[in-house]
């Protein structure tokens, strides 16, 4: 396929789904100046140059609603994963397996920097626990490591980091959930952040873009930052970068000292706030720190919520009247309705988000669908791989409540505004694992269709951000954003969607290209002009 993109280009011989209905369909694409100009069965005339897709099918690009991009982009550039699913099994599965694979890290990586271990999957562990200070401290040779539960909301910490983030007292574990971890994720990054070079940078940024290309992604919301660091110098270079990425990045600072936040303004495209850190009401179920009215099946103790009401309200009154659109993180029922009842105290003036929105009560879904104003981020490709290898929802919480997961079909049904997301670098940020999620949902009752799977990352997100007139349907007038896939992407069923095949990926009808790595290469994008984001 010819994918030289010019600036006046009938794009032809392709299926061009816009997504504004399950069956609107073309056969025929115009694009000029970087916007479509044309879409009919009719070859139209005027057009300087031509594109065969090859009889390829055309999405409108695919956009991620909530991601990490700085964790994602500078984490995997240079973590290790220390747990895999192999033939349906967590590998390792004890502690042993663990120090062996800590140790052999440590063989390979001689520098003195932090070592950033993920993907522990404490559900899949014999022992049922995270390593404590004290084992990391032998397995490291007195070391700094960081070690992250798969849900990104529980951590273990050697000596030397903790003290290093001045966090260290006689007698802790290391072991780190709650108010206790998220709240000094800042410090984390901040120390991670001073093995941050060009060469990282570099990479990382090729490495998120490639994969980008790879799924059809055009645009992510970036939920960035963290309160507990002042000054958060980390952040402020992400925004910059993001200013010259080639993928939309979206920013939600996560700041709820809005001085702090006022200084990205002026890179946004609107005011946006919020997210995790120091916007969650609550934890996640993996880490016993989701926030329920019942207990935890296997320790008996309640998940609390990380504010009181009279804090929820006034965080998200004054947020609302500074013009910003908030997101903010709740899974349990406990932390949604304290959210819920925020937001309906401040009755919003614009479209705010609740993120994972996971266990809501069927009072909480009755509210939200009441709701026109309010959006809805979900992941529903971690309900599936937990209910099929990680177990921790049937190990830990009670069958009512495994029972009450968001139930997607009566959200979309009653127009809510629900979005896909990938939580990246909780989770790879293929979109295809969540729409897998929403098509054979743990509630089969309440698993969508292909094309209602499609809509949460094309014409819901858009409409979510505000930027319905630019994104997410293919319409006359709107951004030439789009995707060719082999495939049909609306007959994918639950046996094919692993098997996508994106061939390229196009914005504002240029197609975007694989990047390197390099310095230069990133240098070079540094130096071009920069964007709103």
């Amino acid at each position: 396929m010819n994918t030289i993109m010019m600036q006046h280009c009938l794009f032809k011989d392709g299926y061009f789904h816009t997504m504004d209905t399950e069956d609107e369909c073309y056969r025929y694409m115009g694009v000029t100046d970087g916007r479509i100009s044309y879409l009919g069965d009719t070859r139209p005339g005027g057009y300087f140059h031509e594109c065969s897709l090859e009889e390829r099918h055309v999405f409108p690009a695919l956009i991620d609603s909530h991601l990490h991009l700085l964790y994602t982009m500078v984490l995997q550039a240079g973590s290790c994963v220390i747990c895999e699913i192999r033939d349906g099994r967590v590998v390792p599965d004890t502690l042993d397996g663990v120090r062996q694979k800590i140790e052999e890290v440590c063989k390979t990586n001689r520098s003195k920097g932090i070592i950033v271990a993920n993907q522990y999957i404490v559900s899949g562990i014999r022992e049922r626990r995270m390593p404590n200070r004290q084992e990391l401290d032998q397995w490291t040779e007195g070391r700094k490591i960081v070690l992250y539960n798969i849900d990104g909301h529980s951590s273990s910490m050697s000596t030397a980091l903790m003290k290093e983030l001045g966090i260290y007292q006689e007698g802790c574990d290391g072991i780190l959930t709650g108010k206790d971890h998220e709240f000094i994720q800042g410090k984390v990054m901040e120390s991670i952040g001073k093995a941050v070079t060009p060469k990282v940078l570099a990479r990382g940024v090729a490495n998120f873009t490639n994969l980008c290309i790879q799924y059809g992604i055009g645009g992510v919301c970036a939920l960035d930052g963290s309160g507990d660091v002042p000054e958060d110098k980390l952040t402020r270079m992400l925004a910059k970068i993001a200013s010259h990425m080639d993928i939309d990045v979206r920013l939600y600072p996560q700041f709820t000292d809005l001085t702090q936040a006022e200084q990205y303004r002026r890179y946004q495209s609107t005011p946006r706030v919020g997210g995790c850190g120091v916007w969650e009401m609550d934890g996640s179920v993996g880490s016993h720190s989701a926030a329920f009215y019942s207990p935890y099946r296997d320790t008996g103790t309640k998940g609390a919520c990380y504010y009181t009401q009279e804090q929820v309200d006034d965080m998200l009154r004054k947020a609302d009247e500074a013009g910003y659109q908030i997101s903010s993180h709740a899974i349990g029922e406990a932390a949604i309705d304290r959210v819920l009842d925020g937001y309906a105290r401040v009755q919003p003036r614009r479209m705010h988000r609740i993120d994972h929105f996971e266990f809501p009560t069927p009072e909480a879904v009755k509210r939200i669908c009441a709701e026109n104003n309010l959006a809805v981020t979900v992941q529903p490709g971690f309900s599936w791989i937990d209910r099929h290898y990680l177990k921790s929802y049937e190990q830990f919480l009670p069958d009512a409540l495994i029972e009450q997961q968001v139930p997607l079909r009566t959200l979309m049904e009653h127009g809510v505004c629900v979005c896909g997301s990938s939580d990246s670098p909780v989770q790879e940020i293929n979109p295809f694992d969540q729409m897998l999620g929403m098509i054979d949902f743990y509630r089969p009752e309440e698993s969508l269709t292909m094309y209602q799977a499609l809509c949460t990352y094309t014409k819901n997100p858009a409409a979510m951000l505000g930027e319905e007139r630019d994104l997410g349907t293919l319409e006359v007038g709107k951004r030439a954003n789009f995707l060719v896939s082999d495939q049909n992407l609306l007959e994918l069923d639950r046996h094919t969607i692993g098997n996508v095949q994106i061939r390229q990926l196009y914005l504002d009808g240029k197609a975007c290209r694989r990047k390197k790595g390099s310095v230069a290469e990133f240098l070079a994008m540094m130096a071009g002009p920069g964007h709103k984001i």
